[in-house]
Parts: C-alpha cells; structure tokens; sequence
C-alpha cells in the first residue's frame, strides 16, 4: 500500500474528528513514515492499518477530551441539565468506541464483558432507584389526601396519615440529590476504568504494530 493511498484511508477513518485535530494527527504520522523511510507492508507493519491506527488515534483524542470535560464547569449559556446530558452522551460515546476497538481481539472479551456487566448493573441500579423514589412519592401524596379525607372524623389518625405523607415527600428532597451524587460517583468509576482500559489498548496495539 503507498503512502497516499494509507494516508487517505486513515482520514476517512478519522472523519469524526475536528479537521484541525484530523490533519495534525495524519501530518504527525506522515512525518513518523517520512523519517523513518516507511511504505507499504513495512508502514503498516510500523503503525497497522489504517483502521487500527485510526482506532488508536480516537481512543486517545477522547479520552483526552473527556478527562478536559470532566474538570470543566458548565458555560454561561449552558444549564447544569444540560451539561451533565452533554457529559453522559460523550461518556456514552467513549464507552461505545472502546469497546468497539476491542471487539476485533478475541483477548480482550473478558474485559469488554466486565465493562459490560458493569454498564448493566450501573443502570439497574438507577432504574430501581428511581422506580422506589416514584412510588414513595406517589405513595407520600396517597397518604396526605387520605389524611385530609378522614380528618374530620379521625383528627389523629387523619394527622399521623398526613404526617407519614409529608416525611415521605420530604425524603425525595434529601434522596434525589444523594442518588445522583451516587450515580456520578459509580459512573466515574466506570469511565475511569474504561479510559485506563483504552489506554492499555492503544499501548499494546502500538507496541505489537512496532
């Protein structure tokens, strides 16, 4: 394979990439070859194919500019809503890209399936959380209108019903915070795993290339 032909390929590999970040990655390598004295079989035996290097060439790019993200703060003219929605689409995002580098190597099935049984009790997790914290709130209004309905008949009885309703409404203040603290907590973890994962990756797929 010439090297234009290679280089052309790996551009297309990297077209999700920002242009500038694009033509600094292929003119680094194209250097890398030039210096080297490398074409055909001996450039892809350097660096692998287009595909897998353009593999390399992302992890690392995300990666970098997740763990950017994760130490920034929301813009002026970005609600916390939305930067953390922003957040979890980009982890997402990495998350899909790593495990899809790793599908190609039979080795790394045991790790993918780690990162996967992790993803799926991460988001049982959540769903149960949030089915508990619904109905205790559906729950905490069922019990203030009962109260409300029998109080004149049974003003005590009325005003425990009532009160058991006010405390469990009260709780989603407290838990809805705690519970997504939590889940920030656990899916940084996850990232951070995932990304030393992709980083091991890339090393080793460099390393077997070189």
């Amino acid at each position: 394979m010439e090297s234009n032909i290679y280089f052309s390929q790996l551009e297309g590999h990297l077209s999700n990439l920002p242009a500038e970040k694009r033509n600094e990655i292929i003119q680094d390598y194209r250097n890398y070859a030039a210096d080297h004295t490398l074409s055909g079989e001996a450039l892809i035996k350097a660096l692998g194919t287009p595909r897998q290097l353009a593999q390399k060439a992302m992890i690392e790019y995300s990666i970098d500019v997740d763990t950017i993200d994760e130490n920034a703060v929301p813009s002026r003219d970005e609600s916390l809503f939305k930067y953390r929605m922003r957040r979890i689409q980009r982890q997402f995002s990495l998350l899909g890209l790593i495990i899809g580098s790793m599908a190609s190597n039979v080795a790394w099935y045991p790790t993918m399936f780690l990162i996967f049984l992790a993803l799926f009790v991460l988001i049982v997790i959540v769903v149960l959380a949030d089915i508990a914290l619904i109905i205790m709130l559906l729950l905490g209004i069922y019990q203030i209108i009962a109260g409300i309905a029998i109080l004149g008949h049974h003003a005590a009885v009325g005003d425990f019903q009532g009160g058991i309703g006010v405390i469990l409404i009260g709780i989603q203040f407290i838990a809805w915070p705690i519970m997504g603290v939590m889940m920030r907590g656990l899916m940084g973890w996850l990232m951070q795993y995932t990304k030393s994962v992709g980083l091991r990756y890339a090393k080793i797929t460099e390393v077997q290339n070189g």
